[in-house]
């Protein structure tokens, strides 16, 4: 795509986004579902005004690294070490539940055992990129139940990526699962202790010299770096490294503020709303008569089982039945890291071009649901404080200050 084709499209997004986020709020629900609903309008589902392309794409990714570091900028560490437990049971329910009902569900309409098994993996992904907006926009971010979700996110993305190293190394399509494993367990503490040493230099020396919008550009290169680190070296979502920089940054108090403003601006104003009506874009609605009843069947599969799965964990942790609720519904959305995997599942021959499409439409309708879900389970209202719980020893657990 040529720049010049980029503009119109772009135009397009943002005032979609914009209006139809207002019309969302109008009715009390997150903007978020606008957005979202914005893509479907605007894509092959109804208007087909405008399509996705590689370099929409890219700006899409940018939107979604800004986001979970916007997030990471805003995570009360302290609390998000106070709930390991209740985030280690969710995000392990939240992963083992689904994975069986994707296989059980593939076995069940006939698909190969292979297949049936990526399609177990794909439900176990959980990207909380929507949750993270829609609980802002509530003003939960600090509750306990936003807390969990947070934890639960990157735990549940690091035992997604270790059950896909190992399926992939079943179907004979990936290396040595041992080694997958360890990069996946070895590189968030390493991540942090890296970051440790370079980010605190860093901010100190811009606050120092007055140099913000210098600097800046460096933290913002910084998010970039720790993005391709945590996919390519550690074999995780390019948004864990996002947010891992932005709880490191939040660390130096004299540059959380200017930072988190810089990102607000840049982030809200352009690359997010395109990342959220992308979304949207990525599927057409229609393609589900390809195979209504496993597509029906894997969405109701597929919701159950993560928001059940993941509110039992919370509960057994040690939230109460309401936070419970909201956690289950703040884990159900799939988002790009269902895509990445249903892509790569589309490469490998694991999945052909109906179950493909199957995993991308379950992918969108979560991602919608989930603003209504957490809309209903976690109103607005005045946030109590994360009480304070016994800690699993789990990566997102390490005390940051001794790392």
């Amino acid at each position: 795509m040529e720049a010049i084709e980029l503009l119109l499209p772009l135009a397009l997004i943002l005032i979609g986004a914009r209006l139809v986020g207002r019309l969302s709020q109008r009715f009390g629900l997150p903007a978020v579902l606008g957005e979202l609903l914005a893509g479907l309008i605007l894509g092959p589902s109804l208007l087909g005004w405008v399509q996705t392309g590689e370099v929409l794409n890219a700006v899409a990714g940018i939107g979604v690294l800004l986001l979970m570091f916007i997030a990471g900028l805003e995570t009360d560490v302290s609390g998000l070490q106070r709930v390991g437990k209740p985030s280690s049971y969710a995000a392990m329910a939240g992963v083992i539940l689904p994975f069986l009902g994707g296989v059980g569900v593939g076995l069940a309409f006939g698909l190969d055992t292979a297949t049936s098994l990526f399609l177990g993996t794909a439900l176990t992904a959980t990207s909380v990129s929507v949750s993270v907006q829609t609980l802002r926009e509530l003003g939960r971010m600090h509750s306990k139940e936003g807390l969990v979700i947070l934890g639960a996110a990157i735990i549940d993305d690091v035992l997604g990526i270790l059950v896909l190293s190992v399926v992939l190394a079943m179907a004979g399509q990936g290396g040595n699962p041992l080694l997958a494993v360890g990069k996946v367990i070895l590189f968030i503490p390493i991540a942090l202790l890296v970051g440790n040493i370079v980010v605190t230099p860093m901010v100190q020396w811009i606050h120092r010299h007055h140099a913000r919008e210098a600097g800046f550009a460096l933290i913002l290169a910084l998010v970039l770096v720790f993005a391709w680190a945590a996919e390519a070296l550690g074999g995780l979502a390019a948004i864990t490294g996002a947010y891992l920089a932005g709880v490191l940054v939040a660390r130096m108090p004299e540059a959380r503020e200017w930072v988190v403003d810089g990102a607000s601006v840049m982030g809200y104003g352009l690359f997010v709303p395109v990342f959220f009506v992308t979304v949207g874009l990525t599927t057409d609605v229609r393609s589900v008569m390809l195979a209504p009843a496993l597509t029906l069947t894997v969405i109701v599969v597929a919701v159950a089982t993560k928001g059940i799965g993941s509110a039992i964990g919370a509960r057994a942790g040690g939230c109460d039945a309401r936070e419970a609720r909201a956690v289950g519904a703040g884990m159900i959305a799939r988002g790009e890291v269902a895509l990445v995997m249903a892509t790569l599942g589309l490469s490998s021959g694991l999945l052909n071009e109906t179950s493909f499409t199957v995993v991308v439409l379950m992918t969108v309708v979560t991602t919608l649901l989930t603003p209504l879900l957490l809309k209903l389970t976690a109103p607005r209202g005045v946030v109590q404080p994360a009480a304070a719980e016994a800690l699993v020893v789990i990566p997102m657990a390490i005390p940051v200050e001794n790392v």
